[in-house]
């Protein structure tokens, strides 16, 4: 289950001058320990990333009372009973995430489907650091399996323009070279995703992350592109699948060799990410619906250190 890196990768990475950082983290995540199942177990929400006949990426999401996802064996995970959507033999990328205590682990692989039981055999699986996550709760428990609904709707939509004005939790899907899938998590300061409905041009600034830029190298090497921006209240989530390119910002001025960067802004940026929108969907009952703990800040950039690590 050792973690590779793709030229797509390479080349940010170079342009970043973090490929110590990257190939430490590397060599970290070669398997899997207590710690990664501890993530999995903790998890209320888990978003995937297949891609259509078309090529384009779609997501489906399993939310409720955790645990979503288990460990079947050595490099297999079971999905809770319910998943749909998904393909045997697909490739997916996986995200599973708890919200409120900022947790989170992907995995990417293959589907295999045994009647009713849906496994993941994960090719890759890795944890990232606490920040930048909006921390945020359940209104009910139970479990979903979404989207319950998929409605194609145009790019200028008005509820699209309105969850895109204040979104603070999305997640990206983009694919490797090889077809594989992965799914991160994105966030920032209130509304940090700026989209031009006119246009259908969609950019936030991509933050300083733990110097792998899987996702940035994926859309460097394919381009393909899809968003998941989910509206809390509702439950309801919207779908943005296009292309993408991705845009260096920042070069350390001495080799990153670490995945941990105090820095001195809440939010610094490391590139820019540019979306042309090609097609939009809203999906129906995509999560159970959850609140926004508005008592508890996020942690970024500037958090201490102890704080942004995974635990």
């Amino acid at each position: 289950m050792a973690l590779s890196y793709h030229a797509g990768q390479v080349e940010v990475q170079s342009e970043a001058n973090s490929r110590p950082a990257a190939e430490m983290l590397a060599e970290r995540t070669s398997g899997r320990s207590e710690r990664v199942l501890s993530f999995y177990a903790a998890a209320d929400l888990v978003v995937l990333a297949t891609a259509d006949p078309a090529g384009l990426l779609r997501f489906t999401a399993l939310s409720g009372d955790a645990p979503l996802v288990s460990p079947s064996d050595a490099e297999t995970l079971l999905l809770h009973d319910g998943a749909n959507g998904l393909h045997d033999g697909s490739q997916v990328g996986a995200i599973a995430i708890d919200l409120r205590e900022r947790r989170r682990a992907r995995a990417n692989g293959t589907i295999r489907i045994e009647g009713r039981l849906i496994y993941l055999r994960a090719a890759e699986e890795l944890i990232n650091c606490r920040k930048y996550i909006a921390p945020s709760v359940a209104l009910e428990p139970g479990f979903r399996c979404g989207p319950a609904e998929r409605q194609q709707i145009a790019v200028d939509d008005s509820r699209l323009r309105e969850v895109m004005g204040h979104v603070e939790t999305a997640f990206l899907a983009s694919v490797s070279p090889s077809g594989r899938p992965d799914v991160s998590h994105k966030g920032g300061p209130t509304g940090f995703m700026h989209f031009d409905a006119d246009s259908g041009v969609l950019t936030w600034p991509e933050l300083i992350g733990n110097g792998m830029f899987k996702s940035a190298g994926n859309v460097r090497a394919t381009g393909t592109v899809s968003i998941l921006a989910l509206d809390l209240d509702s439950g309801d989530a919207y779908e943005l699948c296009g292309r993408g390119e991705y845009r260096t910002e920042l070069r350390y001025a001495e080799p990153r060799d670490r995945g941990l960067w105090l820095a001195e802004q809440d939010f610094p940026t490391q590139g820019v990410m540019t979306v042309q929108v090609e097609e939009a969907a809203l999906l129906k009952g995509m999560i159970l619906p959850r609140r926004r703990v508005e008592a508890e800040s996020k942690i970024t950039a500037c958090s201490p250190v102890e704080d942004q690590v995974p635990k």
